[in-house]
C-alpha cells in the first residue's frame, strides 16, 4: 500500500515546492520523513523583513538557526535582508554577526539582496560564492569597501546597485568586465543622491562591454539625461527591457527635452518592456511632449511593446490624453501589461485603452471609485486590475475599493479574475458552471498580501 511517507524524498520535495511559510512549518511537524523533505524548501530562501526586525531578539533569526545547525546552510540559495534590527539607534551588532557568520556557511548561495545601508559586514562572506548569480545591494560605500565589493567574481547575471557612492561608480567600468559573458541585467537606482559621477562617458564605457545585455534600468540618475541613455543603448542591441528617468533641466523648460534625441534611433528590435519614470524631473509637471517624443523616437526600431509603465511625480497629475492615444496607436495591438503609477487616468483615457489594447491582460491604475459604475472595463482578455491609488501617510497600503465597489467592477467586466487593492486581493468564485455566463458573481477575499 502506497502512503505519503513511502514516497521518495525527491517526490515529496516536488510536492512541498507549492507550499510556503507557515504551511511548510506545519508539514514539518507531521513526521520525520516530512521534516526531512521540508527542510530543503524551508531554507531555500531566507527573508528578513521589518516584522522580523521588530521582534528581534525575542524571536530568533533564521541566521541563528543556521549557526545552531550548520548542516542547514547547504540548502540556502537566496538571502534577502530588507530590514536590520536596531539597538540604541544603531544596527544590532549581534544580528550583524549572526548574519555574517551564516552567510559564510552558505556555499550554494545564488542570490543576495540587502536593501538596507548595512552592507560592509557582509562583504567578506559573499566574496567567495562561486554560484552567486544575483546581487542587489545598498552601495553607499567607502573606497576600501568598494574595492572589496569589486573583488566579487562569480557568474553574476543580475546586478543592482542602489544609492551608489562615487567610489563604486568609478570602479564600475573596471568591475563589469568580470561578467561580460554572464551579465544580462544591470540596474542603477538613485545614484544622484549619493554621487555626481554617473555621467554619459561612464555609462558608455560600461555598456560597450555588455553587448549581450537584456535588461537595463537607470532610475534616479539625475546627471544622466534620457537623451543620453537612448543614444547609449545602441551598444546593447539585444535589449528586451529598458527603464529610465525622463529629465528636464531648468534651462530647457520651454523645450521638449533637456537634450535633443539623436537620430537615427538605436536599433531595439528585441525591446518588449519599457518603463518611464518622471519623478526626478526638475519640473513639477513634465510636458507630455517629452514622453511622446520618446515613443516617436523609438517607433521605427521597436516592433511592439508587450508592457509599458509610467510614473509621474504626483497623483493629482492626469496622464495626458494625447500621450495615451499615441501609446495605444503605436503599441495597442501588442500591449499585455499597462501600468500608470502615481498619476491619475481619466475615464475617457481608460475607455481608449480598453478599446484599443485588445490583448491587454493586466491593467494597473488608480481606479476612479466615485465613477466606478461608469468605468468602461469590458475587454476580452483583461484579467487583472491593480488599484495603484493605495497610498497613505503612514506608508501602508490603504484599501480604496470596498467589496461592493469591487463587485461592481466585476459585474461590468465579467472576464476579470482578480482585483488587487491595498493589501487585499479579490478573486472571482463562480457558484456553478452555469453561472459563468451570468453577471452575478461571488467575490471573496482570498489572500492577504503585502502590496508595496
Amino acid at each position: 500500500m502506497v502512503s505519503a511517507e513511502n514516497l521518495h524524498l525527491d517526490v515529496l520535495e516536488l510536492i512541498f515546492f507549492y507550499l510556503d511559510g507557515n504551511d511548510l512549518c506545519s508539514v514539518a511537524l507531521v513526521s520525520k520523513v516530512f521534516y526531512a523533505s521540508v527542510i530543503p524548501r524551508l531554507y531555500h530562501k531566507i527573508l528578513f523583513r521589518v516584522n522580523h526586525a521588530k521582534r528581534y531578539p525575542q524571536l530568533k533569526s533564521p541566521f541563528h538557526a543556521i549557526l545552531a545547525r550548520k548542516d542547514l546552510a547547504i540548502h540556502v540559495r537566496q538571502v534577502e535582508i530588507c530590514s536590520i534590527p536596531a539597538l540604541k539607534s544603531q544596527h544590532h551588532p549581534t544580528f550583524l554577526s549572526e548574519c555574517s557568520q551564516a552567510l559564510d556557511l552558505c556555499s550554494n548561495l545564488r542570490s543576495f539582496r540587502c536593501t538596507e545601508n548595512a552592507l560592509p559586514p557582509f562583504l567578506l562572506p559573499i566574496q567567495d560564492k562561486e554560484r552567486l548569480q544575483e546581487l542587489q545591494v545598498h552601495a553607499n560605500l567607502t573606497t576600501a569597501q568598494s574595492e572589496k565589493l569589486t573583488t566579487i567574481r562569480g557568474n553574476l547575471t543580475n546586478l543592482c546597485l542602489d544609492y551608489g557612492s562615487w567610489n563604486i561608480i568609478d570602479a564600475l567600468p573596471k568591475w563589469i568586465p568580470n561578467f561580460v559573458n554572464t551579465l544580462t541585467s544591470l540596474c542603477l537606482y538613485a545614484i544622484e543622491q549619493m554621487s555626481i559621477n554617473l555621467k554619459e562617458n561612464v555609462l558608455s564605457e560600461v555598456l560597450r562591454q555588455l553587448p549581450g545585455l537584456l535588461g537595463l534600468h537607470l532610475v534616479g540618475c539625475g546627471k544622466l539625461e534620457h537623451a543620453a541613455v537612448l543614444r547609449l543603448v545602441s551598444h546593447t542591441p539585444l535589449l528586451e527591457s529598458l527603464s529610465l528617468s525622463t529629465t528636464v533641466s531648468i534651462p530647457s523648460i520651454n523645450s521638449e527635452s533637456a537634450s535633443p534625441l539623436t537620430k537615427p534611433a538605436p536599433s531595439l528590435q528585441h525591446l518588449k518592456h519599457l518603463a518611464l519614470d518622471a519623478r526626478y524631473s526638475m519640473m513639477s509637471s513634465p510636458t507630455p511632449q517629452i514622453l511622446s517624443s520618446i515613443l516617436e523616437h523609438i517607433q521605427s526600431s521597436v516592433p511592439g511593446l508587450v508592457s509599458f509603465m509610467m510614473r509621474l511625480p504626483e497623483l493629482k497629475i492626469v496622464a495626458a490624453k494625447d500621450f495615451i492615444e499615441k501609446l495605444v496607436k503605436l503599441h495597442g495591438s501588442t500591449l499585455r501589461i499597462l501600468a500608470f503609477l502615481d498619476c491619475a487616468v481619466s475615464l475617457e483615457s481608460i475607455s481608449t485603452i480598453i478599446r484599443s489594447c485588445t490583448n491587454l491582460e493586466r491593467l494597473e491604475l488608480p481606479i476612479p471609485t466615485k465613477d466606478i459604475v461608469r468605468s468602461p472595463l469590458r475587454a476580452s482578455n483583461l484579467q487583472i486590475i491593480v488599484d495603484t491609488d493605495t497610498h497613505s501617510g503612514h506608508g501602508h497600503g490603504r484599501v480604496s475599493l470596498s467589496q461592493e465597489n469591487a463587485c461592481l467592477v466585476m459585474i461590468r467586466a465579467p472576464q476579470l479574475r482578480k482585483i488587487v487593492s491595498g493589501k487585499r486581493i479579490w478573486k472571482v468564485t463562480f457558484l456553478s458552471q452555469a453561472l459563468i455566463l451570468q453577471p452575478v458573481v461571488t467575490i471573496v477575499i482570498s489572500e492577504i498580501i503585502p502590496w508595496l
